[in-house]
C-alpha cells in the first residue's frame, strides 16, 4: 500500500474516516456518488485498494440528457433531438452500453436533477440545442461536479472550454448556401429569422451577413418569425398581408420555418421559386416530400450522437475526470454541411 492512508483521503474530500472505509471496503453505508468519489481519488493518489473490496461494477450505460428551457424550447419543434438520439443508442449498443434518456429543466436546480443522474452511469451525452448564454454559469458548476464521469456537449459550442462538443458547421454550411443563391442570380435575399435565439442560429446569421458582404450586398429584408410551424407560417403571412416588396430569395432558419414560408407564399400565389426561392436548414425527412421539395443545409444529425458517444466511451475508457481531460486536450468535433438543392431554389 502506498504512503497514502485512508484518513487522508477523508481530509481530502472532506468525509469521515468511516465513510471512507465503508467505501474503500465495499460496505452498504454510503451513496454510490460517494463511493465513487472515494475510489477515484484513491486511485489518483495510487492508494491499493483493499483485497476484499466486493465493490460491484458499475453499469455500463450512458445518460442522453436534454437541457429543456421553456422559454427556448428550439428542439420541441424540430425531430432534430429524436434523430441525434438514434445515432447515440446505435453506437452505445454496439458498444455494450444501455442508454437512458433524461431531461434537465433549465428552470430547476440543477444539483437536485443530476445527483442521481452521475450515480445512474458511467458518461452523458448532452443535447445543447436550448442552452442559452445565460444559463452558462450554472452547466459549468454542473460539469465540475460530474468528477470521474465524462460529459460530451452536442449542438452548442458554449461549453468546450469545460467539456468535449460535437457540433454542426453552421458558419459555412449557410455560406455555401448563399454562393448557391447567388449562382441562381438572387442578388436580393431575405432572411426569416427565429424569434427564439440559440448559438447555432446566431452562427447561422454570421454566416448569411458575412457571405453577402463578401458581393458588397446587404440582407434585406429581415422577418423575425415563431420557430414553430404554425407560428411562422402565422407571422410570415401577417407580413406578406402588407403586400411588402418581395426579395429573389430567403434563407430561412431551419427547415420547419423554411416549410411554413413555402405554405404562406403559396397562399398568397407566390410562386416558388419563381418569384421567390427558399433555403432551409437541417434537411428533416419532409423536406424532399413536399411540394415544391426544400433545398436545405444537410446536417449529420444521427452521425452527431454515434460520433459524440465514441468520444465519450473512450474518455470513460481513460478513467480520466472531467478537469483532467480538460488538461490532456479537449475535443471539438465540427461535421460539415452540405448543401441539398431542390426545386424550392432552382430558377
Amino acid at each position: 500500500m502506498a504512503d497514502i492512508t485512508a484518513r487522508e483521503i477523508a481530509e481530502r474530500l472532506n468525509l469521515s474516516p468511516a465513510a471512507v472505509s465503508l467505501a474503500l471496503n465495499g460496505k452498504p453505508g454510503v451513496s454510490e456518488k460517494t463511493r465513487q468519489q472515494v475510489i477515484e481519488m484513491a486511485r489518483q493518489l495510487d492508494y491499493t485498494l483493499p483485497k476484499n473490496n466486493s465493490i460491484p461494477p458499475k453499469k455500463k450505460a450512458v445518460c442522453y440528457l436534454i437541457y429543456v428551457d421553456a422559454i427556448v424550447c428550439i428542439r420541441e419543434h424540430a425531430s432534430f433531438s429524436g434523430i441525434v438520439l438514434r445515432g447515440v443508442e446505435a453506437a452505445a449498443t454496439a458498444a455494450g452500453y444501455q442508454t437512458t434518456v433524461r431531461n434537465l429543466y433549465a428552470n430547476q436546480p440543477l444539483d437536485r436533477q443530476v445527483e442521481d443522474i452521475l450515480d445512474e452511469c458511467n458518461g452523458i451525452i448532452l443535447l445543447g440545442t436550448d442552452i442559452p448564454k445565460a444559463a452558462v454559469p450554472d452547466l459549468e458548476e454542473f460539469v465540475r461536479s460530474a468528477g470521474s464521469v465524462p460529459i460530451v456537449v452536442v449542438d452548442n459550442p458554449l461549453l468546450s472550454g469545460m467539456v468535449d462538443c460535437v457540433l454542426n458547421d453552421n458558419y459555412r454550411g449557410v455560406q455555401g448556401a448563399i454562393r448557391h443563391l447567388l449562382r441562381q442570380g438572387c442578388r436580393h435575399i431575405g432572411y426569416l429569422k427565429s424569434k427564439q435565439r440559440i448559438e447555432s442560429f446566431n452562427e447561422r446569421e454570421q454566416g448569411i451577413h458575412d457571405a453577402l458582404a463578401h458581393e458588397g450586398l446587404t440582407l434585406d429584408p429581415v422577418v423575425e418569425v415563431d420557430i414553430s410551424s404554425d407560428g411562422a407560417f402565422s407571422d410570415i403571412n401577417a407580413w406578406l398581408n402588407h403586400s411588402p416588396a418581395l426579395p429573389d430569395a430567403f434563407f430561412a432558419e431551419n427547415d420547419v420555418v423554411g416549410l411554413a414560408a413555402i405554405r404562406a407564399l403559396t397562399l398568397h400565389r407566390i410562386k416558388v421559386p419563381e418569384r421567390v426561392a427558399i433555403v432551409g436548414f437541417d434537411d428533416i425527412p419532409l423536406s424532399s416530400m413536399t411540394t415544391p421539395s426544400l433545398t436545405s443545409v444537410h446536417s449529420f444529425t444521427e452521425e452527431l450522437g454515434s460520433i459524440a458517444f465514441q468520444t465519450l466511451s473512450e474518455r470513460i475508457q481513460s478513467g480520466l475526470s472531467v478537469s483532467a481531460a480538460r488538461n490532456q486536450g479537449l475535443r471539438k468535433i465540427s461535421m460539415s454541411t452540405p448543401l441539398v438543392p431542390r426545386e424550392s431554389s432552382r430558377k
